[in-house]
């Protein structure tokens, strides 16, 4: 697995997690030690809960110093509960920095608005990335470019969250008005004359586009689905695949094969889209998580 993403190995502390924290921990630690210019709030947030959860509450409490005393960042409240930080929760200094990260968040959520990325046409065939939660535009566009890789044909554009996550990411919350951004995106590029669009989204940016098609005039021609996470799903099954149907849509479905939150999922909507006969494949690759896989797909595989 390509480890130079800070997803990737945030992925690969998780599975060391799965069987001993501590281990985890002095993994983390030292991939952050080697380059730490390349670690945002998450890495200090995952440093922060594993060593907290291996009962080493002061390394945890200086984590946590570090990101939101000495880096200004923050996190968005509930995060600060986690059960690994348990040891901590009468404790006067992280009740400050608990509290100094609140207000910061209070105050980034009062502003934030939805970016979408799009300023005019540029090329003949158009594709929208959306983001995951604890991510952000930029990551987004990072991740999905290797799809379109250097071809003057397709144009890239991101759509973020008005929703902060942290100090720089963003996540949506699976209701009925997180995706309309996405929605009003994709309804705006239609009348622009593409040739093609295609949308791609990771995780809950599965959701945000799925939703986006069932409940809105939204459409495209090809969408990708990255370890998908949606809930969408296990309520309007038959409102999506109709949508996806009559619109025509062309739905292409990746997923690791451990991934297991997102993993059935994956198979659920593949089961239901063959039944109904919509243009539908799915790959399942091997040894990853939640996570785009180490080689990219392109999209004229």
């Amino acid at each position: 697995m390509n480890m130079n993403k800070e997803s990737d190995i945030l992925e690969t502390t998780l599975a060391i997690a799965e069987r001993q924290y501590l281990e985890a921990y002095h993994f983390l630690q030292n991939a952050y030690q080697e380059n730490p210019q390349n670690y945002g709030p998450q890495t200090l947030y995952f440093l922060a809960c594993l060593s907290g959860g291996a009962n080493m509450p002061e390394e945890a409490l200086g984590w946590l110093r570090k990101a939101i005393r000495d880096n200004k960042w923050w996190y968005r409240p509930e995060v600060l509960d986690d059960d690994d930080l348990t040891e901590l929760k009468n404790d006067k200094e992280f009740l400050l920095l608990k509290a100094i990260s609140n207000e910061r968040y209070v105050q980034s959520a009062s502003k934030s608005k939805a970016l979408f990325s799009w300023k005019k046409k540029t090329a003949d065939n158009f594709f929208l990335a959306i983001h995951g939660n604890t991510q952000n535009g930029q990551i987004a566009r990072i991740d999905w470019e290797p799809i379109v890789g250097k071809s003057a044909e397709w144009q890239i554009e991101t759509v973020q969250s008005a929703e902060p996550d942290g100090y720089g990411t963003y996540r949506w919350s699976y209701d009925m008005t997180a995706y309309l951004p996405v929605a009003h995106s994709m309804e705006k590029v239609q009348k622009e004359g593409y040739h093609k669009i295609a949308c791609g989204g990771f995780s809950a940016g599965c959701d945000m586009l799925l939703r986006a098609i069932a409940f809105t005039s939204a459409s495209c021609d090809l969408l990708i689905l990255q370890s998908p996470w949606i809930p969408v799903l296990q309520e309007h099954t038959e409102a999506l695949v109709r949508a996806i149907s009559q619109k025509n849509i062309e739905l292409r479905i990746y997923c690791g094969s451990e991934d297991e939150d997102c993993l059935p999922l994956a198979k659920k909507l593949y089961a239901e889209g063959k039944n109904a006969g919509l243009k539908v494949t799915f790959t399942i690759q091997a040894n990853n998580r939640h996570q785009f896989p180490e080689k990219m797909y392109h999209l004229e595989d």
